[in-house]
This record gives C-alpha cells, structure tokens and sequence, in this order.
C-alpha cells in the first residue's frame, strides 16, 4: 500500500513539475482513499476528515 502512495505522489510531481497546472485531482483522491484504509478509518472519521480539511 504504502508503493502506491509513493507511485502516486511521484506521478504528481512529475505531472506538476511539466505543467504547473495539471489536475492531479484524481490522483490526490486515490491517496486520500490508500490513507485511510492505511489507518483503518470508519466511514464517519472518513467524513470528519474531509469537513477538516474543508476549512484547512
């Protein structure tokens, strides 16, 4: 799990490093979800996150 968070962080570097204005969107998602399996979080501490990070 934690060499797909690699593969994808080092695909949004390079994707940015090229055009500073990619959407790594996606990419971003895909690591948000590994995280959270990564720590096991339930669904409702899932949504606790996302309002955080709403207001970060």
């Amino acid at each position: 799990m934690c060499d797909e968070i690699v593969a994808l962080v080092e695909r949004i570097l390079e994707s940015k490093a090229k055009v500073s204005t990619t959407d790594t969107q996606k990419w971003e998602n895909e690591i948000d979800l590994l995280v959270y399996k990564l720590y096991n979080l339930s669904d409702d501490e899932i949504r606790v996150v996302g309002i955080r990070s709403e207001y970060d």
